[in-house]
């Protein structure tokens, strides 16, 4: 199972985001990852770097460790826009880009304040699922050659998309058209998620699909020999993304790869 390495953007400097990434590479992480907020505001943080920025930055950094968004919010961000960021990035980076999607926040959660505030409308669950749908199907369209677009930028290789979901609607949708699926944190409710999106995917014969866990930075996941670490393997998750975040410490990812070097 691989390990990345989730670098959160929340007030930490552009310098710092970047030394952690060639920090994770040299300690033997599989990649980093960023989130795609606007504000920082339901992190009650003072500010927040933009994704695409932090990445290039990384990618330009580093040689071999992979970098993508966790994730492209599909209601803040036009597909066309991602679909050429993409592009760039995967340029940027020699092919190393995965690409990462989510459908936001509703109404009834916090983060939805950071698009309320600067004028960005905030949908009902069923509505962000169909705009991710809608923006893998662009993008997949793009990138097969449709003659629909001209002289946009496809990147090569194109990248694996990951779907996030925190329920069983998007867990399902993610196992029909992403390559990954990602979840939130290890909790019961997790191994039903992972058993419809899997189900999904057989029905959808997506044989390339992956499970992937968002998880906390502690020694129960960064321990080969960890429990939750095995339970997650044998549940199938091939993928493990720990969360970093500027008060842990650079120090904190050297000690994360001595664990994981076993």
């Amino acid at each position: 199972m691989k390990t990345d390495l989730v670098l959160n953007p929340i007030d930490v400097s552009a310098p710092m985001i970047v030394e952690a990434a060639q920090i994770a590479e040299a300690v033997g992480f599989e990649a980093v990852w960023t989130y795609d907020h606007i504000s920082a505001v339901a992190f009650r943080g003072r500010t927040v770097l933009d994704s695409w920025t932090v990445l290039a930055g990384i990618a330009a950094s580093t040689t071999r460790i992979g970098v993508g968004p966790l994730v492209v919010n599909a209601v803040a961000r036009h597909p066309a826009h991602v679909a050429v960021a993409t592009a760039a990035l995967q340029d940027l980076s020699g092919g190393r880009v995965m690409l990462g999607l989510g459908a936001g926040a509703g109404p009834e959660s916090p983060y939805s304040r950071e698009l309320s505030m600067v004028g960005l409308p905030v949908y009902d669950a069923a509505t962000r699922r169909g705009m991710v749908a809608d923006m893998v199907t662009f993008l997949r369209a793009l990138w097969a050659g449709d003659e629909h677009f001209d002289a946009i930028a496809v990147p090569d290789p194109i990248p694996p998309i990951v779907i996030a979901a925190n329920g069983a609607k998007m867990a399902a949708l993610a196992g029909q058209i992403a390559d990954w699926v990602n979840f939130h944190d290890w909790q019961p409710v997790v191994a039903d998620l992972i058993d419809a999106a899997c189900a999904a995917a057989r029905s959808a014969n997506n044989e390339r699909f992956e499970v992937t866990i968002e998880a906390a930075f502690d020694d129960e996941w960064l321990r080969l020999d960890g429990a939750r670490r095995i339970d997650a393997e044998e549940r199938g998750v091939t993928r493990i993304m720990v969360r970093w975040s500027a008060d842990l410490g650079l120090g904190a990812i050297e000690r994360a790869g001595k664990l994981l070097s076993g």
